[in-house]
């Protein structure tokens, strides 16, 4: 077997080979350590590395298989995690110069999971400061470039996982999305991601702070966030999102989610609705294209495909409710002068562009209001799910663009002149960029972002598939017979 070829295999592959004695854990983690050392300082993906302990760690594993102790379905297997999840004894910075030297003495639940999976974790995956991006660059580690194409951006704010991945630097990495974090990335590198439904997995651990810092005296962020995988095949999603998913005593809104496994489904009784772009929001005819060519397959299977020419609900509240509920709660500290200026100030942008929208004044019964309008959104957009097994739309305007430099910051948001082209249109970034993702994290739906074809430029396009809310498992297997069934495979990056 050449190094070459099981580098690119899926972690479940891996894993099952390590354990059947095929392959070493330190064979397979030393072959990635090289491919680090050889490749990443041209892609800059894995910024905090954990080399020398996880040789450690793969050579016990290696002696544990010998005594015929498996610690679970990734036992040996090397992965990564992004760098805003805490890991004992690593540093998690956030992308935050203040916080560069912060090193946490706990590990989040889902990498305490991961770990007791067997699961050997070759570093952390950058991230934009305070994960404020959609591209991922910051000051501590600096840019992440995308493999398909050095000059374009992976996405964020998951960037380094998603280039991680698709440059098998690591078998699977642990992203979070709170407006299109792991499908953007997925979408722009070419491989696959789960955005589960919200409080499907523990949030503890993520975006930790030190002890001697000041943060409020209550959590703020508790709505739109969403924790899961990033990988090169949709088993090792289903594996990944397996380990992290299910109640935990330190975030008490995660239930406990039924894994049983699914039949193989009929696909003639199968019905899936579609649209290759929003009224609004015109998309790359490409990205259109490639749609529209999935959606043939998906036929040529004697599935029933509906396409959809209007978003089931109104597109301008569920972007305002994401806007608001974002300033509510991540600017719940800002003094109240400030925000009225900012409000004032901002006026004609909010009016122009829904997400930027701003709670103004921030009060109780203002915030209730807007958690309402988002439950009335997610009734209705449940009631057209119900006819439908699966929702395909686009992740992103757009396939991975040349990397855009941020004009500046206010506070600790980056401002964006430079337009995205869209064809032969111009289009503001957040835009471009988000439009389509961030009404999921609204709607609280799953969605599996799969690769489904390359543009003529050889860079990554791939689809948004929405689920019904807590069924991320039947999601997950459709998806897996989909691609089965058509022999789809992931593309293959060649540096």
């Amino acid at each position: 077997m050449k190094q070459d070829d099981f580098l690119f295999y899926s972690a479940t592959k891996i894993a099952k080979l390590i354990r059947e004695g095929d392959l070493t854990s330190e064979q397979v983690t030393s072959a990635i350590i090289q491919r680090i050392h050889t490749h990443d300082s041209k892609v800059n993906a894995v910024v905090n590395k954990n080399l020398d302990q996880v040789l450690r760690d793969a050579k016990r594993a290696d002696e544990e298989l010998k005594k015929g102790l498996v610690r679970g379905p990734l036992h040996g297997v090397p992965i990564t995690i992004k760098e805003s999840f805490a890991i004992r004894g690593m540093k998690t910075t956030h992308g935050f110069t203040p916080l560069k030297e912060y090193i946490t003495d706990f590990d989040a639940t889902v990498v305490s999971r991961l770990k007791e999976a067997g699961a050997i974790i070759v570093g952390k995956t950058n991230v934009p400061p305070l994960l404020m991006d959609l591209q991922t660059d910051n000051e501590i580690y600096g840019r992440t470039n995308n493999p398909w194409n050095l000059n374009r951006t992976p996405g964020g704010s998951s960037g380094g996982g998603g280039a991680a991945v698709s440059a098998c630097f690591s078998y699977l990495d642990i992203g979070s999305d709170i407006g299109g974090s792991l499908r953007i990335p997925a979408h722009y590198c070419g491989v696959y991601s789960l955005k589960p439904t919200e409080h499907a997995v523990s949030a503890f651990g993520h975006f930790p702070m030190p002890s001697n810092s000041k943060p409020p005296k209550y959590r703020s962020s508790r709505h739109l966030a969403c924790y899961g995988p990033l990988a090169r095949s949709i088993d090792d999603l289903i594996l990944a999102f397996s380990i992290i998913t299910g109640s935990d005593p330190n975030d008490m809104k995660v239930p406990p989610l039924n894994n049983n496994r699914l039949k193989r489904l009929n696909l003639n009784n199968i019905k899936i609705a579609w649209m290759d772009q929003l009224t609004d929001v015109p998309v790359a005819k490409e990205v259109r294209e490639h749609i529209y060519l999935y959606v043939e397959k998906l036929k040529s299977l004697g599935i029933q495909t509906v396409k959809v020419d209007q978003f089931p609900v109104s597109t301008n509240k569920v972007w305002e409710t994401w806007g608001k509920i974002i300033d509510a709660e991540l600017n719940s500290g800002k003094p109240s002068i400030i925000r009225g200026i900012e409000h004032i100030f901002t006026k004609k942008l909010q009016k122009k562009y829904p997400t930027s929208s701003k709670l103004t004044p921030l009060t109780f019964k203002n915030y209730m209001k807007t958690l309402t309008q988002r439950e009335e959104l997610i009734s209705s957009f449940d009631m057209f799910m119900d006819s439908y097994e699966m929702f395909i739309l686009p992740v992103s305007v757009t396939a991975a663009f040349p990397h855009i430099k941020k004009d500046k910051l206010i506070g600790y948001q980056p401002i964006y002149k430079k337009p995205v082209h869209v064809d032969d249109k111009l289009m503001n970034y957040w835009k471009a960029t988000g439009a389509y993702t961030n009404l999921f994290n609204v709607l609280a739906n799953p969605v599996v972002t799969m690769p489904v074809g390359l543009n003529n430029d050889n860079m990554p396009i791939g689809v948004q598939c929405v689920g019904k809310r807590w069924d991320d498992f039947r999601l997950l297997h459709l998806v897996n017979q989909l691609v089965s069934e058509l022999d789809m495979e992931v593309p293959k990056v060649s540096f």
